[in-house]
């Protein structure tokens, strides 16, 4: 049986291949199932926003303000409209269905298939009506948003109302078409900016208990340029759960959805952003601009549809509504103990979005071809590859992960089409990394992230960096036996209680890194001992009291490999702390580490993987040293600025260095030292 009919997705583009008139289709009536019934009279964008004008809240802090600053109410009351007009939603069917058009045009043209699981799609449909839906994917392409939209036209489900960034506001003509297709458009900064902020949090109180709509937003807050879950944040989560806590709406229903690309439409984008270049901006030009990827292949676009969540029963027993009887609904905030259950209900729905990933062939291509070059096995080829992949695959599908491919000989080749931007095979069949001469336009120091790399180091680590894009998917299946064989590594043999220390120590240290729920680290060890066990990664000695590494040195070798670059990236992070100054910009830290890292590539001796040079892992680091208290963050000239606890920083540093690769800690080190030196 073809693998996607057990899995049950569809290929929802097939019937747009097939039809006579794409734009019959785009024409036809549409009815679609709306998520929260509210009356007869259905809710519009324009009464959502006089309804938040005329909310409670709002009078009451128009009253407070007028008093405060002796400015008539109305034209506060001004102010409030104009606010909303920039924050809310609109809907035009004509605009909907126009770009609908274009979209189905576009993705026949670059895709070859577009899945989906529409069982469940079909089963979330026929439990709406009753609540709110909040629709949460994960975020790795600006297509989420746009096939969100395609995805509910299609089945006919009322498109959401977006949470969208005030970038897209300002781009001329496109902030209009985004609006009118749904988005409800936020600030990330509101500098102390009360009316605003309020007025605001009232818009998502307003939609989430009387709009009829569904709502969606990124847990994530913004892209992951690494492909890989970043950690949650919890506003928006928390403005919509307080409706449900302050027993506004009888429960909301929180669907978890996975997006998954063959190849990423911003990969060189990202790539690019990783080193350092800074994100240019938004604009309509250069949307139109990067049409031009209608001459390109980007094979599939799996969307995985998770169980509806409900947060009733989710808090149920955990929470107590009755604190909330008291005083009116406008002037009730969330208690302390429903703040805190928000950051394990937003890890829950990060935690379903990873299991539910599907991996493409070039996820295993990139995984096999990263371990080659760790391995400084330069050459190899398609045979050799093609037996190694398959290898991979066995260990990733007993491990849980959903590999689409029905042919893997077909889909290894596909793979070479569809990246041949990345990989090819040279004369003589062997397997090639493309590298291409970048030639950096002048970027003013100021707007660069970290170091200015040179265009020798740019040319060297794009390629990587690219590939490690397509390794990080299937991270988070084997991190937890990959931590175990490092900790094994050093050559000891460790009862299980000590064993699992470490792990937590480790694993605590990588928390931003691969994501995890804290209450399920020992479950997550178990298994994760279990695993390694029947995989011969691990053994036990002495009727099962103490752990050792085993004998399977081709999947030990693999695992250490794979994570050594955030190994690296962390312990030369640790050692330029220590050298750095008692308040130091976040910038220098940044370009300080990426310096180091030049250096030991330029050296050329033995392989280090520039991945090591990427921004996301350094500020993931630094995030997790101020969790753990060892550094300050503050902010000072418009500049994130770091303190830190000597004695602690080197209290870590020694406790993780002992895990470091010797050959590579001795190198870094000696570099590190050097360039502290010269500064």
């Amino acid at each position: 049986m073809d693998i996607r009919q057990q899995k049950q997705y569809e290929n929802f583009l097939e019937p747009r291949r097939q039809e006579i008139s794409n734009f019959l289709w785009i024409s036809k009536h549409w009815d679609p199932k709306i998520a929260f019934k509210q009356g007869s009279r259905r809710p519009t964008p324009a009464s959502h926003k006089e309804a938040v004008l005329q909310s409670p809240r709002i009078q009451e802090l128009l009253n407070e303000l007028s008093r405060q600053q002796n400015i008539p109410k109305s034209q506060l009351e001004k102010q409030i409209r104009t606010i909303l007009d920039e924050i809310g939603y609109d809907r035009k069917m004509k605009v909907v269905r126009w770009l609908g058009l274009a979209l189905t045009k576009i993705c026949m043209k670059v895709l070859s298939g577009l899945y989906i699981n529409t069982a469940k799609v079909q089963e979330i449909k026929s439990v709406m009506g009753n609540c709110p839906v909040i629709f949460v994917p994960s975020h790795r392409s600006y297509g989420d948003f746009i096939l969100m939209a395609y995805l509910t036209f299609t089945y006919d489900v009322e498109i959401p109302a977006v949470a969208a960034g005030m970038d897209f506001h300002g781009m001329w003509g496109m902030g209009t078409v985004l609006r009118d297709t749904g988005a409800f458009f936020m600030r990330r900064s509101y500098n102390d900016d009360s009316l605003y902020w309020t007025t605001f949090k009232e818009y998502v109180f307003q939609l989430v208990t009387k709009a009829d709509v569904p709502i969606e937003f990124f847990l994530e807050g913004t892209r992951s340029r690494s492909n890989k879950s970043l950690p949650p944040k919890f506003g928006l989560l928390s403005m919509i759960l307080k409706a449900l806590f302050l027993s506004q709406v009888p429960d909301i229903l929180f669907v978890p959805i996975s997006i998954n690309y063959d190849r990423i439409l911003e990969e060189n984008l990202f790539t690019y952003e990783l080193l350092g270049v800074p994100k240019p901006k938004e604009t309509t030009s250069g949307f139109f601009k990067s049409l031009k990827i209608i001459k390109e292949h980007f094979g599939d676009i799996f969307i995985h549809v998770d169980e509806a969540i409900s947060a009733k029963k989710y808090f149920e027993g955990k929470i107590q509504r009755t604190s909330h009887n008291v005083g009116p609904i406008h002037q009730q905030d969330m208690t302390e103990e429903e703040k805190n259950l928000i950051p394990q209900f937003a890890n829950e729905i990060v935690h379903r979005q990873q299991k539910n990933n599907v991996l493409t062939v070039f996820n295993l291509i990139a995984l096999v071809i990263n371990n080659n070059y760790a391995n400084e096995r330069v050459s190899f080829t398609l045979d050799e590859l093609t037996k190694q992949v398959m290898w991979m695959k066995q260990i990733l599908e007993t491990l849980g992960c959903f590999i689409h491919t029905t042919n893997l000989e077909k889909s290894i080749k596909d793979s070479f089409i569809i990246h041949s931007n990345l990989i090819r095979l040279d004369s003589k069949n062997k397997v090639c990394l493309i590298s291409n001469e970048v030639t950096q336009e002048k970027i003013s120091p100021l707007k660069l992230k970290g170091h200015a790399l040179s265009d020798k180091t740019m040319t060297y680590s794009v390629p990587f960096i690219m590939l490690q894009i397509y390794v990080n998917p299937s991270l988070h299946y084997f991190v937890d036996v990959a931590i175990l064989a490092i900790i094994l590594n050093k050559g000891s043999s460790l009862i299980k209680d000590e064993l699992f220390q470490t792990y937590y120590f480790l694993r605590s240290l990588f928390a931003k890194e691969f994501i995890i729920f804290t209450s399920l680290m020992g479950m997550e060890f178990e298994t994760a001992v279990n695993n390694g066990i029947n995989f011969g990664v691990i053994e036990c000695t002495d009727s099962g009291c103490h752990y050792q590494l085993g004998s399977n040195n081709k999947l030990t070798e693999f695992l250490l490999n794979a994570l050594e670059p955030f190994q690296l990236s962390y312990f030369i992070t640790f050692s330029v702390l220590q050298g750095a100054s008692l308040l130091t910009d976040e910038k220098t830290i940044l370009a300080n580490v990426q310096q180091v890292v030049e250096n030991a590539i330029s050296i050329n001796k033995e392989f280090i993987h520039p991945y090591c040079l990427n921004l996301d892992t350094l500020t993931n680091c630094l995030s997790t040293l101020c969790s753990m208290n060892i550094m300050k963050k503050s902010r000072r000239d418009n500049k994130n600025m770091y303190s830190g606890n000597s004695e602690k920083l080197r209290e870590i540093c020694e406790r993780f260095e002992i895990y470091i690769p010797n050959c590579h800690m001795r190198k870094t080190t000696v570099l590190n030292l050097t360039l502290q030196n010269k500064l």
